[in-house]
């Protein structure tokens, strides 16, 4: 066994036999102590399904996707449901309803998660993008559950840690682990890994979505710019648009910040700039529809407004005449942009899109994107776009042609886990 793999099983060993006393250190419910736990008790009503994990918000996305697959195929319902974050398990229970067991992950250590497997008796699991814990993996194969990387993705930066650390190979991703990759690039370092690839397909991005039935409507009509998952650091995008887009635009900024961190950074930015802005928090959804509260905002004054609730942004993007997608103006790797592409909108990202290349490279080939290497170039691209009505419209067509095309994975994904044989 690798020494990195040995001290590292060493150290997650000792940290899981004080896995009891540092559960006391959360509150009853916490994500806290749901995460230092092993089985529970809501775990029976999903035993013997198929376990799906998604690390956070954005995987919730792609696993709400495949669980519906999963279901449609002939999968019972409920389906057991992990994820890392209070906010991806809210989501999950919110958007899949008794469709799904969540709960909050256990941490990757060896006790929890034998614990976890034996309450749950899961017969397969299905990992959502990237989440390469070695004891996840080694106790599941320990228990012959076989282990899916599903829409599977993994950074050039991640492969090479995790050869360095001796984190890979077969002691790891050995027998009993395959890979349905979103492109040949994350197919290739899945197989420097140590998966062979008689275990690898490519099946594309689960979040992915088809257009939706207002995808068609004309982006040059639509009263909004919608910077997505806005991420810490990137503030000055958002003051450089409300000055062009909320006075000189004739439409309404929506920022919608990716966490409570960046909700606090824009709002103290916009202050200190004098900007004003409205804020739209989880008690204004029962008073004001969300398309109404942006065509209000793009008629009115201010013309600025955060988004601060959760799960409104895919529909705040139906009223995108634009999308910036966050987590690309500062080195975070970028989030989903075949979300606002799903909904027809024109693209805009910055220069750390390294995480959703693929899906940048169709946007691109469809004529749907602009790639801005800045936050001047991406302020005065949506500025000369919102005075472009046939490029708004030209980039919104290209989207649609991009998100129809990405939707498909589903499909694919499942006709990959009837060859492989993985189906009980």
């Amino acid at each position: 066994m690798p020494m990195g793999l040995l001290a590292y099983r060493g150290a997650a060993a000792l940290t899981g036999w004080c896995a009891p006393l540092l559960r006391g250190f959360g509150a009853r419910g916490s994500a806290w102590r749901s995460a230092w736990s092993g089985a529970t008790s809501d775990l029976a009503a999903a035993s013997g399904s198929v376990w799906v994990h998604a690390a956070s918000m954005g995987e919730v996305v792609a696993a709400r996707t495949w669980i519906q697959a999963l279901l449609d195929s002939g999968h019972r319902a409920p389906i057991l449901l992990t994820t890392r974050t209070s906010r991806g398990l809210a989501r999950a229970r919110r958007e899949l309803t008794d469709r799904v067991v969540g709960r909050i992950a256990p941490l990757d250590l060896p006790q929890l998660l034998r614990s976890f497997l034996e309450g749950a008796a899961p017969w397969r699991l299905d990992v959502v993008e990237t989440e390469l814990w070695p004891h996840l993996i080694l106790e599941s194969r320990r228990r012959n559950v076989a282990v899916v990387f599903l829409s599977a993705t993994v950074s050039e930066r991640t492969r090479a840690r995790l050869l360095r650390w001796g984190l890979a190979g077969p002691g790891v991703f050995g027998e009993g682990v395959w890979v349905l990759a979103q492109s040949e690039r994350n197919a290739e370092r899945f197989r420097s890994l140590g998966v062979p690839s008689s275990r690898i397909a490519v099946t594309g991005d689960l979040k992915a979505e088809p257009p939706v039935k207002t995808a068609s409507r004309d982006p040059a009509a639509r009263p909004g710019v919608v910077f997505g998952s806005l991420r810490p650091g990137e503030e000055d995008l958002a003051l450089a648009l409300a000055r062009r887009v909320g006075f000189d635009g004739g439409r309404a900024l929506v920022v919608a910040p990716r966490h409570e961190e960046g909700l606090a950074r824009v709002l103290g930015a916009l202050e200190r700039a004098g900007i004003p802005r409205v804020v739209r928090r989880e008690t204004d959804r029962g008073t004001e529809a969300l398309g109404d509260w942006i065509a209000g905002l793009a008629a009115g004054t201010p013309r600025v407004g955060i988004l601060a609730t959760q799960g409104e942004l895919p529909l705040a993007y139906e009223s995108a005449a634009v999308a910036i997608v966050g987590g690309t103006f500062a080195p975070y790797g970028g989030h989903n942009a075949l979300e606002p592409a799903a909904r027809g909108a024109a693209i805009v990202v910055g220069p750390h899109a390294e995480g959703i290349q693929e899906s940048v490279d169709s946007l691109a080939r469809e004529g749907a994107l602009l790639s801005a290497p800045g936050v001047e170039a991406a302020a005065e691209s949506v500025g000369s776009l919102l005075r472009d009505p046939e490029a708004l419209r030209r980039m919104g067509q290209g989207a649609v042609r991009a998100a129809s095309a990405a939707s498909e994975s589903a499909r694919r994904s499942l006709e990959a886990i009837e060859r492989f044989g993985l189906n009980p």
